[in-house]
């Protein structure tokens, strides 16, 4: 296999065409370089150079060697270059869940503007994933980052959380409910109506805030409609289906037919960024960095 240094060399000495100057851009004395350059030609079995006392020239083989010469050295400087960017994490690729309602939040865009604009060559894929299957996969390695809602962390589990926004819960009623143009409405009032949920057994940070606020308001809710999406969630309220209990970013979601009345209860959905440490690989880690510095530094769990 050739040697690199001596690829580098024979071009330094190329574009110089003089030993003596090449030396000197090299930073070596003159004959290492010229034994270096006769190795090279030994091991290639052509002359790259006509030698006089007058001056150097290529030859017409060692013309046609520079230009790959050149693309060879190009190509590895390349690959350094990139490998430098990895190590830094400014090169890479990253692996998003998010829950379904995450996306209307502020936070997650920006978070998500912040990192594209920080880490212009990070390729970022996202995929729509429960909280509760985030976990999973991160720890899978299937997925590196997460957006959800916080839930209790198992004993002796890799992932870190870190909450990015703390998210009221809302009511989403029909328009023409007598509840709609409310200030408030306590959440026992709406024991009599049907939630619209998250199919059971998703995982949905929104059913167990629902049963949270049931259990406190001791009534029994009555389930309707599931819906896996949260944009439909708000259409099956407009359609007078039920009523369901959102986060109250789920209002910039100006449907027809739809009131949001906030809540008489304090009730509050942590949103969080969800890794596994330690870090796969280099970028994960900075879009952390990042996640953490917009969010004024908040410890992560």
């Amino acid at each position: 296999m050739l040697d690199l240094r001596r690829l580098r060399y024979f071009v330094t000495t190329a574009d110089e065409l003089h030993f003596g100057r090449a030396a000197l851009r090299l930073r070596i004395a003159q004959p290492p370089l010229t034994r270096h350059i006769s190795a090279l030609e030994a091991e290639l079995g052509i002359r790259l150079f006509d030698r006089s006392t007058r001056a150097v020239q290529l030859t017409p083989e060692g013309a046609l060697f520079l230009e790959q010469a050149r693309r060879v050295i190009h190509a590895v400087n390349e690959a350094e270059a990139t490998a430098r960017k990895m190590m830094h994490g400014l090169v890479g690729r990253i692996v998003i869940g998010y829950a379904s309602s995450i996306p209307m939040s502020d936070a997650f865009s920006d978070i998500v503007r912040n990192v594209s604009r920080n880490m212009p060559e990070v390729e970022l894929e996202f995929r729509e994933v429960s909280t509760a299957s985030q976990r999973q996969q991160i720890t899978d390695g299937a997925m590196d980052i997460g957006f959800g809602w916080s839930v209790a962390k198992a004993s002796g589990e890799r992932i870190r959380s870190l909450v990015v926004s703390r998210e009221p819960l809302i009511a989403a009623v029909p328009a023409q409910s007598p509840y709609a143009g409310r200030q408030t409405i306590a959440f026992a009032e709406l024991a009599s109506e049907r939630f619209i949920t998250f199919p059971p057994g998703s995982g949905s940070a929104l059913n167990a805030a629902l049963e949270d606020l049931s259990a406190r308001a001791s009534v029994v809710p009555l389930v309707g409609p599931t819906a896996s999406q949260i944009a439909t969630v708000v259409s099956l309220v407009a359609a007078e289906r039920g009523v369901a209990i959102v986060p109250g970013f789920t209002s910039t979601l100006q449907r027809s037919g739809v009131a949001y009345v906030p809540l008489a209860e304090p009730c509050v959905l942590e949103q969080t960024v969800l890794w596994s440490e330690p870090f796969p690989s280099a970028c994960v880690e900075r879009f952390v960095k990042l996640a953490w510095a917009l969010t004024a530094g908040r410890t992560p769990n």
